[in-house]
């Protein structure tokens, strides 16, 4: 996690994997899943980013990315277990 003059986080990773994670997570009929566990501290951050990926890649709106995150998580694709 740390560079010589910067922390790298998980959601600096994520955006990275940025077009992957469209690919199997957001784009129209992927079937990835995507886990995130451990630390609550970057929960927000990694939902954000995820965010991000769904507007960038998929052309979505604010409020159709946050709708598609919702849909992730209600088919059980976007879980997190965090303490």
């Amino acid at each position: 996690r740390d560079v010589p003059g910067k922390k790298v986080y998980v959601q600096h990773k994520i955006k990275e994997e940025e077009d992957d994670i469209w690919e199997q997570l957001g784009k129209p009929g992927s079937k990835g899943y995507f886990f995130l566990c451990g630390s609550k501290q970057p929960e927000k951050d990694v939902y954000k980013t995820l965010l991000g990926i769904m507007q960038s890649k998929g052309n979505m709106s604010e409020s159709q990315a946050q709708a598609k995150m919702e849909e992730l998580q209600a088919a059980g694709r976007y879980v997190t277990e965090v303490y």
